[in-house]
């Protein structure tokens, strides 16, 4: 019982232990975001506020339509943008807030165009222009720890007048592993500003940012109103149209290789200029999305797997299921609310990965156990039915009542006394759990066969056996008829009564003469002398003092079976492997079979019933000899014998072990623990 109490108190630490390290294993994976492009894919779908764009940004486009009218755009002429500029800040009045040129104007050849658009960015005050970073990569060494350091080698600026007239920012998008724009920098050290930082700070005053922000994008690709460049060159569209406006220049086609895979949409790609509106339009109105602190994730994901785990295992199967769907769908639901109202992000993937492992793993779990107790309830059944067929064999008789169970306990004995051994390094000899349930299983089962065999053997408790009653019987009757006969003078007296001794002093010896025991040559002369006796009636026929199976039984030298019997006796091991053939005991107790129907088989071949020898005779088997040979020799139950005492059963068995029938070693265990142990009587 304390061994049980031991092994669920163990089982539950490591179920527990077991459940914190994948708490903790999916915690980790929740905050390093693994696997990290499921992951995005999940945060782009979840976490999106397509609010549409607040503030009142318009695009003017290099698009096909410009690149039809003024030309492929390597040929064009900066006074384009000079004219441009010029045309949008015209009236003063209803110019736009910011103009904005997503295009890098790096090179110059101090031409008149290069004047003109200086002097046209210089004349509007209001015009930020775009430059580009370029990065580079080289190997650090800090203390003793070589590793790669990315660094800002050069930014390709607007040429030198042009820098001098209007702000610029870098325009660089950052695409993830999957080539979709999630992120953006903001400001880089030390004085490196995003173009739409700058934008947006001359707008408004700008909280601190990190150097990357995922800035959240307001609306899909093509929903920025954007106008053709070439209609507001030639007036088709009036500069009024873009009065107090964010005005954005870039490109607007795909030939111009400035297009990108956005989040919001990955049915089509967003243009450079759409991005930096977006941009802009986050940096304004602080739409920036963040992820929930590692110090706040880790705690609170292991702490929900490790409570959905409990109720997971306290759960029948159906209502785990159920369980698994209301925690998935109420995490999401959680999620969302929390990325709607404060724009943290919770991680998606690995929660619910995890709730899903969980639940698989508690299935597993959950087989796992009603397969253990399928298997404790089919080997209790196997057992409490052997302990059954126990109690039928012993119950046919009175004699033997405790044989089996007595077996079955000394055999038990004998493994603990070897194990024990074992422990002190005083064998090699040992054996598992599984070698105790089978010789026990076999010692219970291996009289079984006895249910076969008649009673009349079975219980025979004298030579005679039910045969004595029936001969005392008629040889009383003979003795009266021969005393009848004197008093009529039928029969000589001195012949008669000669005749009536001799009964009598058969009678006398009758319990000493059916007993077991080897008998001494007078007492073999005295039933010789009745073998041939024999009443003759006054018809002629006889009445034999010894009938042929009585002379039979009294000639038996040992025991108190004929040859006949003993022969049906020695059967039950046939009927033992006979009934449990038809017993299915699994690869668990798979030698159970050969032990219970092998018991009387002998070292040396010359057991029964298949005459097997110490090759085909495994060590369990042989310790199942021992044991019912020693329980039968001190059984105290036997009518037919006295018990012996444990030395004058050992005594028999070394006889035995020496003459090469049982197993020497295994007698001098059975020896340890009986003659020199526990048990002296």
């Amino acid at each position: 019982m304390q061994f049980e109490k031991e092994n669920k108190r163990l089982k539950k630490v490591i179920i527990a232990l077991c459940l914190v390290a994948v708490a903790a294993g999916v915690a980790l994976c929740a905050v390093f975001r693994i696997p990290m492009r499921i992951e995005n894919y999940g945060e782009d779908y979840l976490y999106r506020k397509l609010d549409g764009i607040t503030e009142d940004i318009k695009i003017i486009a290099i698009d096909d339509e410009s690149l039809n009218v003024l030309g492929p755009y390597s040929y064009w002429n900066r006074n384009y943008f000079a004219k441009l500029i010029e045309i949008l800040n015209e009236d003063e009045e209803n110019r736009p807030e910011v103009i904005g040129i997503d295009v890098i104007f790096s090179g110059t050849n101090d031409s008149e165009e290069d004047a003109a658009l200086t002097e046209a960015v210089s004349k509007a005050g209001n015009v930020v222009l775009a430059s580009s970073l370029e990065s580079d990569r080289e190997l650090v060494s800090r203390d003793g720890i070589y590793y790669t350091r990315t660094y800002i080698s050069k930014e390709h600026t607007p040429f030198k007048e042009l820098a001098e007239a209007a702000e610029y920012g870098f325009t660089n998008v950052i695409t993830d592993g999957d080539g979709i724009v999630r992120t953006a920098y903001t400001q880089i050290p030390p004085s490196y500003k995003s173009f739409a930082y700058v934008i947006a700070s001359r707008l408004s005053e700008l909280p601190e940012y990190d150097t990357r922000e995922e800035l959240a994008y307001s609306m899909k690709p093509g929903e920025v109103e954007a106008v053709s460049m070439a209609k507001v060159l030639d007036g088709s569209v009036p500069a009024s149209h873009f009065a107090g406006s964010i005005v954005l220049v870039g490109a607007y086609t795909g030939g111009m290789l400035d297009s990108y895979k956005v989040p919001c949409d990955y049915s089509r790609e967003m243009y450079g200029v759409e991005i930096q509106a977006n941009y802009i339009e986050a940096l304004l109105h602080n739409k920036t999305n963040s992820a929930v602190p590692a110090y706040l994730v880790f705690p609170l994901i292991g702490i929900l797997m490790v409570v959905f785990a409990v109720l997971l295992l306290k759960s029948q199967v159906k209502k785990s299921a159920v369980l698994l769907a209301v925690f998935m769908a109420g995490y999401v639901i959680a999620a969302a609310a929390v990325f709607g109202i404060f724009s943290y992000k919770l991680p998606l993937t690995a929660v619910l990965a995890g709730f899903f492992l969980l639940f698989i793993l508690s299935l597993l779990y959950k087989y796992t156990e009603l397969l253990k107790r399928r298997q404790r309830d089919t080997q209790r059944m196997l057992f409490s039915m052997a302990e059954a067929f126990a109690e039928a064999i012993e119950g046919r008789t009175p004699y033997n009542a405790n044989h089996t169970k007595n077996v079955a306990k000394r055999c038990m004995e004998m493994l603990d006394h070897i194990n024990e051994l074992h422990k002190e390094k005083k064998t090699e000899l040992s054996f598992s759990e599984s070698d105790r349930k089978q010789l026990y299983l076999a010692a219970m089962l291996h009289d079984i066969g006895k249910m076969d065999v008649p009673l009349e053997v079975m219980d025979k408790p004298t030579k005679l056996g039910s045969r004595e009653e029936r001969l005392k019987d008629r040889l009383k009757i003979i003795m009266l008829k021969l005393e009848n006969d004197i008093l009529s003078d039928k029969r000589d007296r001195v012949a008669a009564e000669k005749e009536i001794e001799k009964i009598k002093k058969f009678l006398d010896n009758i319990a000493a003469f059916n007993c077991g025991r080897p008998l001494s040559d007078e007492e073999w002369k005295i039933i010789a002398d009745m073998e041939d006796g024999c009443y003759t009636e006054e018809d002629g026929s006889s009445i034999p003092y010894l009938t042929e199976d009585e002379k039979a039984d009294l000639h038996i030298e040992r025991g108190t079976l004929s040859e006949e019997e003993r022969t049906i006796m020695q059967s039950h091991v046939v009927y033992t492997d006979k009934i449990l053939s038809h017993m299915v005991f699994g690869d668990e107790y798979r030698d159970v079979r050969a032990m219970a129907a092998n018991h009387h088989e002998l070292l040396n071949g010359k057991g029964y019933p298949k005459k097997l020898d110490k090759k085909d005779l495994d060590v369990m088997t042989r310790i199942l000899t021992v044991m019912d040979i020693y329980d039968s020799l001190i059984a105290d139950d036997r009518p037919y014998k006295k018990p012996k005492s444990v030395e004058a059963a050992f005594e028999i068995m070394d006889e035995e072990a020496e003459a090469g029938k049982i197993d020497k070693e295994m007698l001098k265990y059975a020896k340890e623990l009986y003659l020199t142990g526990q048990e002296k009587t």
